[in-house]
């Protein structure tokens, strides 16, 4: 059993959702990322999802978007996420950690000369070994994604697949059959940041989905307070929260370092409280 599917099991077993949490590696740096995400666990986050950055990261809002930007102009590469990834899995063994990134920088940066079809063993091994416990590529397309999923499963690594609202029934189908871990419902068809248009249409396309299939969904997307979390935990499995982290962590250079982790902690620690 893959470290993801026993946690969601264990918040299953005391009637508590999952807090998955987003932030861009090396933003605004490598070091200080590690401080952030020990502090976001510490104050009570279920599962990390690191952002490996990307020069075009088209689903982003304006705010990870600049995260990106930061991350970049630091030069933070995959191989210095794996090492972060790896620091952090040694100081919290049982919290699952997930990259989410792009085609490109999870394949070329571990081995420019293969493609996805023939991921091999030593990428997987790659990952593994640094404690990532799960994978989004968020560009990658449901025909390329059947050799991964099931080269990734012999690892006990999820492949966790996006679902957005424009996403129709056969295609759902067709994703969740190569997917694990949880399911990862966009709530809206925008970018991440902003606003959600209808709790209902939201609610009853999240139902349609766990009737479909056993893998627990969580909803991310324009997630920022108490308020929203807890409606949206009400009918899925957890809730993804990273625009409203990652916004207070780009005011960081402005603020001592101990401030800015304060209010993260603090933040965390509410959103997690409002969803138990």
């Amino acid at each position: 059993m893959s470290l993801i599917k026993s946690t969601f099991k264990n918040l299953e077993s005391i009637n508590s959702k999952a807090l998955v949490t987003y932030t861009v590696a090396g933003d605004p740096n490598l070091d200080f990322s590690e401080r952030i995400i020990s502090e976001i666990i510490s104050s009570g986050a279920d599962i990390i999802e690191i952002g490996v950055p990307f020069s075009d990261p088209m689903s982003e809002g304006p705010v990870i978007q600049m995260a990106h930007e930061r991350s970049l102009i630091n030069k933070t590469s995959l191989p210095d996420i794996l090492s972060l990834s790896k620091k952090l899995k040694q100081k919290f063994k049982s919290t699952p950690i997930v990259l989410m990134g792009y085609f490109n920088t999870f394949i070329n940066s571990l081995d420019s000369t293969r493609s996805i079809h023939d991921i091999n063993d030593d990428i997987c091994n790659e990952l593994k070994k640094n404690g990532v416990d799960g994978l989004i590529i968020v560009d990658l397309p449901y025909e390329e994604s059947e050799a991964i999923f099931k080269k990734l499963s012999n690892y006990e690594i999820d492949l966790i697949r996006l679902i957005s609202p424009t996403t129709n029934d056969y295609r759902i189908n067709e994703i969740i059959s190569n997917s694990s871990g949880f399911l990862y419902y966009v709530s809206l068809k925008g970018i991440t940041g902003a606003e959600i248009d209808s709790y209902d249409e939201l609610k009853k396309r999240v139902k349609e989905i766990k009737e479909s299939s056993s893998i627990p969904v969580v909803i991310g997307f324009g997630i920022k307070d108490r308020e929203t979390a807890s409606k949206m935990s009400s009918f899925a499995d957890g809730v993804v929260v990273g625009s409203a982290i990652v916004d207070m962590i780009s005011n960081s250079e402005k603020q001592e370092n101990k401030l800015v982790l304060n209010k993260i902690s603090k933040f965390v620690g509410d959103i997690k409280s409002s969803i138990q």
